[in-house]
């Protein structure tokens, strides 16, 4: 598999403390850009608030039959370029669409996935830069001159099946992004997240519902490495895999280069639970890779209420309810759970 590693490390050995990272319909850059994706007249489209207050709408083109929940923005700071990623149509002819917006042109949109007699649906991504060291040379003294190598890459995660009968399973890539923002589509090579450890039973499919074949992707503030968090039927679990990268030597035209790969490190195998609703839900991290998910629900038409539990190693943690009223709004409910995570 070219370009990704997958390296099983069963202890888990990282501490973290946050919220996940992923991509959604919108995203705010650091220099105060907004960016937001929707559909309209059966098209998906980019507006965008820039900081100085101008507003923009982009028609995204070729992006008929998009699922307007499953759209997905995320932007490449370093060179500005806007990525646009969603799924168009369902079931057995679902599949995953990717476009770029740079220097006020498309490029794309590109089938990412699926299209090709299998199905992808409920995708994610994320945009992180990786940097890894390397020795140079020495210096006069003997001393090692160190220097740095980045890429940024896109990750992208979605779940894929080849039938109807067919369960599915968990599918990551990582797409190297250029200096330009452009992405470098040679090296993907999808890697199917399944049956990555050697222990584990598989789940009777009947038990598994449709809210489970919703893969995750979040970065951890305390490393700053992506993870993914999926649901693996192959050993019943839910995994979450560090995207971890290093530098490989490769040779070219016969000159020698480095370049950075991604490697996948499994991290964490918790509990399976059937009724855990991954399609709405938020996940919360904190230390030791304790994780929390959260999601919005109703006690009545007039209350609303938000839901959590801890995905624990042995699937007995209990879901607690906090409903919400003049005292207790949702962004405050949100950032107790948060507090939760942390201790």
């Amino acid at each position: 598999m070219k370009g990704i590693r997958i390296c099983l490390i069963a202890a888990i050995v990282l501490g973290v403390a946050g919220i996940t990272g992923a991509a959604g319909p919108m995203v705010l850059t650091r220099g105060g850009d907004f960016f937001s994706a929707s559909t309209r007249d059966n098209q998906v489209v980019l507006t965008a608030r820039y900081a100085d207050g101008l507003v923009s709408e982009l028609f995204v083109p070729q992006s008929a039959a998009a699922l307007e929940s499953s759209l997905q923005v995320e932007v490449d700071e370093a060179t500005g370029a806007v990525y646009v990623l969603w799924q168009k149509w369902t079931g057995l002819d679902a599949r995953i669409r990717l476009a770029a917006y740079q220097d006020g042109a498309w490029v794309g949109p590109r089938t990412f996935a699926g299209g090709d007699g299998t199905a992808a649906s409920n995708p994610a991504m994320l945009i992180h830069r990786a940097v890894n060291e390397f020795v140079e040379a020495t210096d006069e003294n003997g001393e090692p001159i160190v220097s740095e190598i980045g890429t940024t890459f896109l990750h992208v995660v979605w779940w894929g099946q080849i039938s109807e009968d067919d369960p599915g399973l968990a599918t990551y890539a990582a797409v190297e992004l250029d200096a330009s923002g452009t992405p470098v589509w040679g090296d993907v090579q999808p890697i199917e997240l399944y049956g990555l450890l050697p222990y584990g039973l598989s789940c009777f499919v009947d038990e598994v519902g449709d809210n489970l074949r919703h893969p995750k992707l979040f970065i951890d503030p305390q490393s700053g490495s992506p993870h993914v968090f999926a649901t693996d039927l192959d050993n019943c679990h839910f995994q979450i895999l560090e995207l971890d990268s290093t530098i490989e030597d490769e040779v070219q035209d016969l000159e020698k280069r480095r370049r950075q790969i991604i490697i996948l490190r499994h991290r964490a195998a918790i509990a399976l639970r059937p009724d855990l609703p991954l399609a709405k839900g938020k996940l919360v991290v904190g230390s030791g890779l304790r994780v929390l998910m959260h999601w919005d629900a109703e006690i009545d038409e007039m209350n609303g209420a938000v839901k959590y539990l801890e995905l624990d190693e042995d699937g007995v943690s209990e879901t607690k309810i906090l409903v919400l009223d003049e005292d207790l709004d949702h962004e405050r409910a949100v950032d107790l759970i948060l507090e939760v995570a942390r201790r």
